[in-house]
């Protein structure tokens, strides 16, 4: 029996809205006071699987209003703007060890539903993570201190 190949597209949208985020399309948002938090669906080119990319926009870093286009493009470097902090959600402080793996054979056997929970789990555990963690100074230390993997911009 050959598995059921599952739009993990849709799947991630569905889990975003769900835990808050607006939007469409492959990257959705969420507005907190000093800052924009992102989450990006990047499918691979070479396999079934996906990238689930974070990004942070800090306001006070951002010369004008930033637009929900802006923000839907902001992955894609088709935007003024682009993301101050940058990386795949695995490699956020406090996310399972084994959710590469997770999203994976969720992936790989067809499980829609099982897909749809590991994301929303992760997506609950990033916004959780990042009530207490957004300040520029906690994600530079975190970052120098080598527990947040990524890009972060030079003026962060």
């Amino acid at each position: 029996m050959e598995n059921k190949k599952i739009q993990t597209g849709k799947i991630f949208g569905k889990a975003a809205k769900e835990t808050g985020f607006k939007g469409s399309g492959v990257t959705r948002y969420i507005e907190f006071p000093n800052y924009w938090l992102l989450v990006n669906h990047q499918k691979s080119f070479y396999s079934i699987h996906f990238y689930a990319n974070v990004g942070l926009i800090y306001k006070e870093l951002v010369d004008h209003t930033i637009t929900e286009d802006e923000l839907k493009n902001a992955f894609k470097g088709k935007s003024a703007i682009f993301p101050h902090v940058k990386f795949y959600i695995e490699r956020c402080p406090e996310m399972p060890d084994d959710l590469t793996i997770q999203i994976g054979r969720a992936v790989e056997n067809g499980q829609e539903e099982r897909l749809e929970n590991v994301l929303k789990e992760s997506l609950t555990k990033l916004l959780s993570f990042f009530e207490k963690n957004y300040s520029r100074q906690d994600i530079r230390k975190m970052y120098e201190d080598k527990k947040l993997s990524g890009f972060v911009y030079k003026d962060v």
